[in-house]
């Protein structure tokens, strides 16, 4: 089905249950007499394949509307449209097409013309081509050039985009977390100095002296960084006394808590290449991350430079890691932690089991409306506080910060402590009397100071 501009199909894919998809097909007689006959049909080859014992098979409808074309690099640039029926496709991509129109139709892009978009994606796909990002940091860009292409500067000409329409955008972000309005704006600066670089701006308001501002965060966030030691107690004794079978990520957690490795990190760990048993070494040398198309893989390096490091078990780790081997699943990949299946487990699922049981326990709980505005009871617990958490009672047992930083994988020590280090009230009211005492047993004062009550 074509129309001007529209082309409509319907498309059968195939993943095989089991084995070598081309053996398969190559077997089946359905599929050899779909191959034969000219008479039958995409549709009509996907209900006779649909109950294939060997494959799963699915079809989707897809229209494909034609946007634009880049007089700079000659490459057509398309819009697909997925729905049930190719006739619901056909009327999306229509509807897209009027909208369209109303704006002039489809757009030649020159070199003058080029929105915000389009500058950035090829700046995005040098990056990673040269090595400056991973496939998981691709992504994530990928993700936020997304969001900021719902801004509606974003789809014009960034020659005639404004100062007080990017003003009035990064002001909107308010609302958002420090973190995502760093990354939006950072592709902003990037885009505009595409912009001034290629000579499509000759004035850049994202740089120097009058630059647009990054805007500053309302967002109120209820995560610490780490729990207190009479949370932790509950939490250690909960994971200690619950069976692995009503639990099965119970020495996840606790591993967590004793060695101060990411989730990422913790979950690719290799029984076979990742440990020296007899020295109770762990090598930390890769994570858990996504590729270009958002699919969880084990990763090559870890999150940073920094992140590879050994760290030596101390006896309660060591236990921990023993009691997970016994309890160790055959895999492909020789992973101490994965699923029944033996694929690896996923890091929301644990951070999700991590809620429940705080939800259970009473820990870090506040209350915030959900979705359908009803107020609930959440908690601030996530799987990245074990690792502040032990982080804050490693510097409350007055561990060198240097030693720590090491221990965690960072590269700057101030990371360390200003983002993992949550020391306890009490902790500082003991810290702050010992620190009175000792003025009271110096004299500094040249006075009698009353003596700290020091337990």
């Amino acid at each position: 089905m074509e129309f001007k501009g529209i082309t409509v199909g319907t498309y059968v894919s195939r993943k095989p249950k089991k084995g070598n998809l081309k053996d398969i097909c190559t077997n089946c007689k359905i599929y050899e007499n779909i191959q034969m006959s000219k008479n039958i049909d995409k549709p009509k080859e996907y209900e006779l394949c649909k109950n294939c014992d060997k494959c799963y098979v699915s079809k989707s409808c897809k229209a494909v509307l034609t946007v634009s074309r880049d007089t700079t690099t000659g490459k057509t640039i398309r819009k697909s449209f997925v729905a049930d029926s190719e006739e619901q496709a056909l009327n999306n991509a229509l509807q897209y097409k009027l909208d369209l129109n109303k704006n002039g139709g489809p757009r030649i892009i020159t070199k003058s013309n080029k929105t915000l978009i389009e500058l950035l994606k090829p700046c995005l796909d040098e990056q990673f081509k040269l090595n400056k990002i991973d496939k998981s940091t691709l992504k994530r860009k990928t993700d936020t050039l997304t969001k900021l292409a719902k801004a509606n500067f974003s789809n014009k000409p960034i020659a005639k985009v404004t100062r007080d329409e990017v003003v009035n955008y990064l002001a909107s972000l308010s609302k958002y977390s420090t973190s995502t309005i760093k990354q939006i704006y950072e592709l902003l600066c990037m885009g505009f100095g595409e912009a001034e670089y290629q000579k499509i701006i000759s004035e850049n308001f994202m740089t120097g002296y009058k630059r647009v501002e990054k805007p500053k965060s309302e967002y109120v966030s209820h995560k610490r960084k780490s729990l207190t030691i009479e949370e932790e107690r509950k939490l250690v004794e909960y994971l200690n006394n619950v069976s692995y079978e009503e639990c099965s990520y119970k020495y996840i957690l606790l591993w967590q808590l004793t060695t101060g490795m990411r989730i990422g990190e913790t979950l690719v760990l290799n029984t076979k290449t990742d440990f020296s048993f007899s020295e109770n070494l762990v090598y930390v040398n890769k994570t858990q991350t996504k590729d270009e198309n958002g699919n969880i893989i084990i990763g090559d390096t870890t999150k940073t430079e920094n992140g590879k490091r050994i760290i030596k078990m101390n006896n309660i780790s060591r236990q921990i890691l023993d009691n997970a081997i016994a309890h160790k699943i055959s895999n492909s990949n020789n992973l101490l932690f994965c699923k029944p299946d033996g694929k690896m487990h996923l890091e929301n699922s644990i951070n999700s089991c991590l809620k429940r049981i705080a939800l259970k326990l009473g820990i870090g709980i506040y209350e915030d409306y959900n979705n359908k505005g009803k107020l609930i009871k959440k908690t601030d617990v996530h799987t990245h506080m074990l690792r502040g958490t032990f982080a804050t009672r490693c510097a409350e047992a007055k561990i060198a910060p240097v030693v720590l930083k090491q221990i965690l994988g960072h590269k700057d020590i101030t990371v360390t402590m200003k983002y993992y280090v949550d020391v306890d009230g009490s902790f500082i009211e003991s810290e702050t009397d010992n620190a009175i005492q000792y003025l009271v047993d110096k004299n500094i004062f040249g006075v009698e100071l009353p003596r700290a009550n020091v337990a």
